[in-house]
Order: structure tokens, then C-alpha cells, then sequence
């Protein structure tokens, strides 16, 4: 008992140096969090499309010991409103209660818990994180993402599948930037390299639930230094790769389904494209093997989602049907 109250005593001493944010320090665990969100939650889905905020305490089991934050949570999100039984939540930390446990100021969290009970949506939920890490392997610019396994006040013998989605104030700060507050965007001021590397792993993951124009599924980074934003995509639901039930594609990309790939990339030059073409091939066995290991994945989707990985860069190796995609 001694050592284990050193050990968290050491813990917590490292952050009060340190000053890691609480999702830093989830993250840094590699693992799967367990937490125990306490809150009215027939208010919280009876009003759910007014996003108002009302009173949470989340507790977090992990280092070893059992830490509760007080709070406010309210719903997010826009489609998953209307068609999930639980909607993706926004959480806001007190910061006192932080500091005093030794973390910093960076008290916001986006929790995504799975769409539905059961297989279906706890599928929906592991093959949507799976893309999110799987960006990391193709860019220097994404979100992390931090599994979790949630119970409620309402329902403390049902468990949830879920994930924290790395915050606006948790990226800017990562890296060393701002997130810009504006409404719209051209590609004219976006970093074209970043830009084209979005654009290819959305074609890739079978996305067109993505608009840089009004900012919809793309974020914006302004580094320190640097004349161009750089774009990071999120909100993978719509993905092919996710494939949910509900996901339709906008009716003026004239496709079937969003298992259709379909290049949404703007004036993109043949030499863009073949520069991003060679970083993808240079990682193709790393995340072909991600894809193959995933944990939770079901045989039936790991064979879909290989051959989708097979069919984009058999596309990637032949350069005539390639440069089709810029017409």
C-alpha cells in the first residue's frame, strides 16, 4: 500500500513540473481508460438537439487510483443527433479540481461513445477510431484519439465503447499554433501539401462528408511561423471505411453509396498528386499490416477494408487511371 501511494504520489509530482494536460497524460498510458460519466441523462437526451450544458461529474479510473473532476457536458455533433441513441458529447472540466491533481488548464474533451447498443454500433465506434489512428500513419498533422470503456449513473452494469477525440486547445497547443476563428476557407491559403495528403486519405478511406470551403469535417491549424494552414480532417462516420447504416453520400456527387471512392480534391497538379502518391506507397506496408492486426475488428470488415487497401494502391501503381482522378 506504501509503494502504491508512492508511486501515485510520484506520478503527480511529474505533472505539477511538467504541467501535462489529463488528456496528454490518458494518452501517454496507451491503453484503454475506464470512465464513470455521472449526470441527468434523460435531460441530457431529451434535449439533446439544444446542446445546452448541464452539471457532470466524471470520474476517471487509472494511475493506479480513482480521480472524480466536476464539470458540464451538453451533446455535439449534427447527424448523430437524429440517428444515434447516444450522442457524441462535449465535456468541460473545472480547472481547479485539474490543477489540484497536478494537470493543466486544458480542460476540454470530445467524447464519442457508440452510436447504438450492441455489435453494430460498438463496430461503428472501433472502426472509427481505427481511422483516425490510421491518419497518423499517413500525416504529420492529426488528432489523437484515446479509447475508453464508459458506464453511466443511469445504467452502471451497461458498458460503453467510446473514444476522446483531441480537443482544439489540445491540438493548438501540440503544435505550437492557433486555431483560426473563422467560418470560411480557401484552398488558396492552405498548405498544398497537407491539403493534397487530406484529400488522398479521404479518396482512400471512401470520405465525402468533407467541405474546406465551410470548414465541415476539416480543421484548420495555423503553426507558429508558417505562411499556410494547414487542414486536418475528422468525423469519420460518413466514412466508407466505417460504413454505419446511416451514411449516405450528398446527392450531387452522383454516387451510389459511400462505399464508392470518389476524389473531392480542388485543382490539385499532377505533380501534387504523384508527391503525395509516393509518400502513401512508402507507407503502404505499415498500415496494411495496422489495418490486418486492428484489435475488435470483425473478419468480416478486416477482409473489406484490406481489399479496399489492395484496389487504392493498385490505383496509386498505375499512373494513367491515376491521373483520371484530376479530370
Amino acid at each position: 500500500m506504501k509503494s502504491s501511494l508512492t508511486c501515485i504520489l510520484l506520478f503527480f509530482s511529474i505533472h505539477l513540473v511538467a504541467q501535462a494536460s489529463l488528456f496528454d497524460s490518458l494518452h501517454q498510458q496507451g491503453d484503454v481508460v475506464s470512465v464513470e460519466l455521472d449526470t441527468d441523462w434523460k435531460n441530457l437526451l431529451r434535449n439533446k438537439r439544444k446542446k445546452q450544458y448541464q452539471p457532470l461529474n466524471m470520474t476517471v479510473y487509472t494511475f493506479g487510483d480513482t480521480l472524480t473532476f466536476p464539470g458540464r457536458v451538453r451533446s455535439r455533433g449534427h447527424v448523430r443527433l437524429e440517428v444515434c441513441q447516444n450522442p457524441s458529447l462535449k465535456i468541460k472540466l473545472k480547472k481547479s479540481p485539474l490543477r489540484a491533481a497536478g494537470f493543466s488548464d486544458l480542460n476540454d474533451l470530445k467524447l464519442v461513445i457508440q452510436c447504438s447498443r450492441g455489435s453494430v454500433g460498438e463496430g461503428y465506434s472501433i472502426r472509427e477510431q481505427m481511422v483516425y489512428e490510421l491518419h497518423a500513419i499517413y500525416s504529420e498533422n492529426y488528432h489523437r484519439v484515446i479509447p475508453l470503456q464508459v458506464t453511466t449513473n443511469q445504467d452502471a452494469d451497461q458498458v460503453l465503447r467510446a473514444f476522446l477525440v483531441e480537443d482544439e486547445e489540445q491540438l493548438s497547443e501540440r503544435y505550437e499554433g492557433k486555431i483560426p476563428n473563422m467560418r470560411r476557407a480557401s484552398t488558396d491559403g492552405i498548405n498544398r501539401s497537407a491539403y493534397v495528403n487530406m484529400c488522398l486519405f479521404n479518396y482512400l478511406i471512401l470520405n465525402t462528408d468533407w467541405h474546406v470551403f465551410n470548414l465541415h469535417n476539416v480543421e484548420f491549424i495555423a503553426k507558429k511561423g508558417a505562411l499556410k494552414l494547414i487542414p486536418i480532417p475528422y468525423d469519420f462516420d460518413y466514412s466508407g471505411f466505417v460504413g454505419a447504416n446511416y451514411a449516405v453520400p450528398r446527392e450531387e456527387l452522383d454516387i451510389a453509396s459511400v462505399l464508392v471512392p470518389k476524389w473531392l480534391g480542388k485543382d490539385v497538379s499532377p505533380e501534387e498528386l504523384t508527391a503525395a502518391c509516393t509518400h502513401f506507397q512508402s507507407r503502404q506496408e505499415v498500415a496494411t499490416n495496422f489495418i490486418a492486426t486492428y484489435p475488435g475488428l470483425d473478419n468480416r470488415n478486416r477482409k473489406r477494408l484490406l481489399k479496399r487497401m489492395d484496389d487504392f494502391y493498385d490505383l496509386l501503381a498505375n499512373e494513367k487511371k491515376l491521373m483520371r482522378l484530376l479530370r
